[in-house]
């Protein structure tokens, strides 16, 4: 059988593709929770469950999601206060409509940020829109005032690359998949998911179908190739990284998996076991022992102990719920979110406090930075001209005002110079005033900056 020109190639993966295909989708599913995680493969069976009490304990199970919230907690922080996007004179439009759709840069920032927590890093990708009467040449495209948009990648549909000396890619492999939804003839419509293929290079691109023939091809005005990958901790790789998720989705998934053997337990030991002394038969032939209960009067033999209720022991539903106690914080020391020692029930000193808030906005601010620098350049290549700047505050307001006001108020009482005294005030300005609207906060720091005194 003939293989068609680009078989090869659309079959292709590029290696950390296929080894880390297996957690994009424990990530994404931990992330979701819901009822795409109450799958077999996420709850183990246990040695003394056969298939069938394995199923009725799935049917029973629910998930306990920490990774949502972890994730959404990054990016909530992050963009708390949000970045400063300069030059603000001459932005182009894509600062208010960066996708096509309608989603502000801001917004499409934020949709990265999410994904690459999860996944460890997605794709932004840029393109101009294509028209059924497609312009001939880049140029013509140029004088149609056809303007470059952004959109996301998930790892998933990233197949394959190669990278250059300099770290830029020298192509890319994209799948791409849409719903055709037309008319049949009887007037029944017809609703089919396709799937394309898009080579990308530096100069242009191949739409391939699903059997490897080239169905399109076109240039792009870019002249590199148009992706870059937004990454939440950098790797070795130019497009892969590395998830916030990494370790936490197997933390989250044992504590799912004792969670449910807690309830087991509950569901076979809640209620406390009766015993008789005897046999069966001594108790009458009209089986009145299965009729004992607070309703009702039970006779036993004469001669014989009274039946009693013996408890199960409890120590083992103990020890689960101990270890998914400590599981829950390691979640979070995972996610340098929190020491546990507020779990714990102890007053943590300012020193143990300051270490909590370095740690974390250490964090937050090299995930902000991870992502200011990949829209940098997915900027360049899709406004060259504008030369976008995105800057985060580096203080993320994890620490406490009250606490920073005065700090910062016996900071300034040692007659520091006007420099180290601006750089004070910005600081308390941003966590005090986070909650205010953007264009008051710059009032604020403007005012700062020149040094003005506000009149009483």
């Amino acid at each position: 059988m003939t293989r068609t020109p680009f078989r090869d190639l659309i079959e292709s993966r590029h290696p950390h593709h296929e080894s880390r295909r297996a957690f994009w989708r424990l990530a994404w599913q931990s992330f979701q929770g819901g009822a795409d995680y109450l799958t077999a493969s996420n709850l183990f069976s246990h040695r003394l469950e056969n298939a069938a009490d394995h199923r009725r304990r799935l049917a029973r199970a629910f998930h306990l999601n920490y990774c949502r919230p972890v994730v959404d907690t990054y990016v909530a922080s992050i963009f708390r206060v949000g970045p400063t996007i300069l030059p603000e004179a001459g932005a182009p439009a894509l600062l208010a409509d960066a996708d096509g759709r309608g989603h502000g840069l801001v917004d499409v920032m934020k949709r990265a940020l999410t994904l690459a927590a999860v996944y460890g890093h997605v794709v932004i990708g840029v393109d101009r829109p294509r028209t059924d009467a497609r312009p001939a040449t880049v140029a013509d495209e140029l004088a149609l005032g056809l303007r470059s948009y952004l959109y996301l990648v998930l790892p998933g549909d990233f197949l394959n690359w190669n990278a250059g000396g300099a770290g830029g890619l020298e192509w890319a492999l994209v799948r791409e998949r849409r719903r055709d939804v037309s008319q049949a003839s009887a007037g029944t419509p017809t609703d089919v998911e396709r799937t394309r293929y898009r080579l990308w290079t530096a100069n242009g691109w191949t739409l391939i179908d699903e059997t490897g023939e080239c169905v399109d091809e076109g240039d792009h005005p870019f002249g590199r190739v148009p992706f870059v990958s937004c990454r939440f901790r950098e790797g070795d790789d130019p497009v892969v990284g590395e998830s916030l998720l990494a370790s936490i989705v197997h933390v989250n998934r044992e504590i799912f998996n004792l969670g449910s053997l807690l309830g087991e337990i509950l569901y076979r030991q809640t209620f406390s076991q009766l015993v008789a002394e005897g046999s069966a038969a001594e108790y009458g032939e009209n089986g009145d022992i299965a009729r004992l209960g607070t309703s009702s009067i039970f006779l036993y033999p004469e001669g014989h102990r009274a039946p009693e209720y013996i408890s199960p022991d409890a120590a083992q539903a103990d020890l689960l719920m101990r270890r998914i106690d400590g599981l829950i914080d390691e979640v979070y020391r995972l996610a340098s979110l929190s020491r546990g020692s507020a779990r714990e029930g102890r007053v943590q000193s300012g020193i143990s406090k300051a270490f909590d808030f370095l740690d974390t906005n250490h964090a937050l601010a090299d995930a902000a930075d991870n992502v200011a620098r990949a829209f940098e350049r997915a900027l360049a290549i899709a406004a060259p001209d504008w030369n976008a700047r995105i800057r985060f505050p580096g203080d993320f307001g994890v620490s406490e005002p009250l606490a920073l006001l005065d700090e910062s108020e016996r900071t300034l009482a040692l007659g520091v110079g006007p420099v180290f005294r601006r750089r004070v005030l910005e600081r308390l300005a941003r966590a005090v005033l986070r909650e205010l609207p953007g264009d008051q906060r710059a009032e604020v720091l403007r005012e700062v900056a020149t040094g003005d005194q506000i009149e009483s």
